[in-house]
């Protein structure tokens, strides 16, 4: 989970831990938060040609998924390769 949130921020922001480069790397290549976001469920699982299966939350759909106690979308970029989920499910279940 810790990478795939260290993902996220150097996708969007284009940046290393200690923020460098400070304008960001090639930012004509960053992703919106979105994007890196679907990179990771939807658009990671049509890859595979298991949209039919994974990807996205529906009925029928493995449920493999965490909470987070932030918005992803919302939250300082500096913030989110530390934060934690409140809860885990692996499929449909929470683990405790």
């Amino acid at each position: 989970l810790r990478l795939l949130l260290w993902l996220v921020h150097l996708a969007v922001e284009r940046k290393d831990a200690q923020q460098f480069p400070e304008s960001g790397f090639q930012m004509q290549d960053a992703l919106t938060r979105e994007e890196a976001l679907k990179g990771m469920t939807i658009w990671a699982a049509k890859s595979a040609f298991e949209e039919h299966i994974k990807g996205s939350l529906e009925a029928g759909k493995l449920a493999d998924f965490i909470i987070m106690d932030v918005d992803l979308l919302q939250a300082d970029m500096r913030t989110i390769r530390d934060t934690k989920p409140s809860a885990v499910y692996v499929g449909g279940q929470k683990l405790k």
